[in-house]
């Protein structure tokens, strides 16, 4: 007995000496870790008296991890990362030819000192904790974005997105100049935080952009993708969208096997962009009602038929070499799995549509199948897109704006584009 004491009593010591050497190094380590972040912040030397006030008149600074909405700093080591010249010349030969005298531009702004920097967060929306803003779908923040983009080169000044997404299929084409960095580093990527806050949707003020951008200071603003009261451009040079953003290998591989399935590079197909809106397709509470459910439905999916091929007939799609084609081939993108399951037992056309389910925009996972759609619309020969009821009063666009950025970003010209009214 008295031997087995003693061993319980050794094991019980050498039990709390490794706990107290574990604990012991926890305690190193962490002390560590905020020595190098105390540094690092105080290597960026910011000068917060310069921070200037919201276009509101409201001071959002230095609260809860210094939120702000505009800041100058003294010195940043590598906050003006140029574009490399191999990077511009793989642009060039990426982008259509069209696109390079923009991009000349855009990469002499990006040298600029003032940075706008526009910030949204959907990826974290997918996990437990964290910041999280859906920022509306697809079509509304990438056109406003644009939009603002569009002003920030008109004064050339550099642009920075702080995006994170994930499983989308899109990526920045120039990540290490356009990709924004936070002065929290991996903390702020561990914990799912920014040390700036544009989560009211406050109003920007474009006239004021461009003040520093010839000054020796780095100067940041910090917008949201869809401002408050911002007065949108929707005629933007498409070839903005290009320059930003670019298809990863593995989504570009999808695209180019429904691009090839669909028969899409002949020329001859009709993209037909059905919204229905979130209430009808998802029971989501939101407005933008495009059509209703039930047998009104089956009346609204009629009507975009006939308007599809009214479209068709004005481009003269009737088949190759002047030979009526036996039937008329469209591809159908939709919020709606009701509309699908129509278009499936509609023999009158040729439809295609991709195998994917509609998911609503709140789910931050739904991003790639709605992309997919987005970039199968934009290669078609022209598309029909129905419009919002005249009884409609609220935010949304008559147009989708999904349907005008595929439009835009297939380089469109306004005959490929017709408004269906469908009620």
């Amino acid at each position: 007995m008295g031997s087995d004491s003693i061993h319980k009593s050794n094991h019980i010591r050498l039990y709390f000496y490794r706990y107290a050497s574990s604990r012991s190094s926890s305690l190193i380590f962490l002390s560590f870790c905020i020595a190098c972040l105390v540094f690092l912040l105080r290597s960026l030397n910011v000068d917060y008296n310069a921070v200037e006030k919201g276009s509101r008149g409201t001071d959002n600074t230095l609260i809860n991890f210094n939120l702000r909405k505009e800041v100058s700093y003294h010195s940043l080591p590598n906050t003006n990362r140029i574009i490399s010249a191999w990077e511009i010349q793989s642009a060039s030969n990426e982008l259509p030819g069209q696109c390079v005298d923009l991009l000349d531009h855009f990469n002499k702004c990006q040298s600029s000192k003032e940075t706008i920097v526009f910030g949204c967060h959907r990826k974290w929306c997918s996990s437990w904790y964290g910041h999280c803003e859906e920022v509306n779908g697809i079509g509304d923040r990438t056109q406003r974005m644009l939009s603002m983009v569009t002003d920030a080169l008109d004064k050339c000044i550099r642009i920075e997105f702080d995006y994170p997404q994930t499983r989308n299929g899109i990526d920045l084409r120039f990540p290490s100049s356009l990709e924004y960095r936070d002065p929290w580093g991996i903390l702020a990527e561990m914990f799912h935080f920014r040390s700036y806050d544009v989560s009211d949707q406050g109003e920007v003020d474009v006239e004021s952009w461009g003040k520093f951008r010839d000054s020796s200071v780095v100067h940041q603003t910090f917008a949201h993708f869809t401002p408050r009261g911002y007065q949108w451009n929707p005629h933007y040079n498409p070839c903005l969208y290009h320059i930003l953003f670019k298809t990863t290998n593995e989504f570009q591989t999808e695209i180019s096997y429904y691009e090839d399935l669909f028969k899409l590079k002949e020329g001859n197909t009709v993209g037909i962009h059905f919204r229905t809106g979130d209430l009808t397709a998802f029971g989501v509470d939101n407005k933008d009602i495009r059509a209703r459910g039930g047998s009104s439905l089956q009346s609204s999916y009629e009507k975009m038929m006939s308007c599809a091929e009214t479209l068709a007939i004005k481009l003269n799609l009737d088949g190759h070499d002047g030979d009526r084609h036996d039937k008329y081939r469209f591809f159908l993108a939709t919020d709606n799995d009701h509309v699908k399951e129509m278009a499936k037992q509609d023999g009158r056309y040729e439809i295609s549509m991709i195998h994917e389910k509609p998911s609503p925009y709140l789910d931050s996972d739904g991003d790639r199948t709605a992309y997919l759609d987005l970039y199968l619309l934009s290669k078609t020969a022209g598309l029909t897109v129905n419009v919002l009821p005249h009884e409609y009063n609220g935010p949304a666009e008559r147009v989708s704006t999904f349907a005008k950025l595929s439009w835009n970003i297939g380089f469109m010209t306004s005959d490929q584009m017709y408004e269906c009214e469908i009620e």
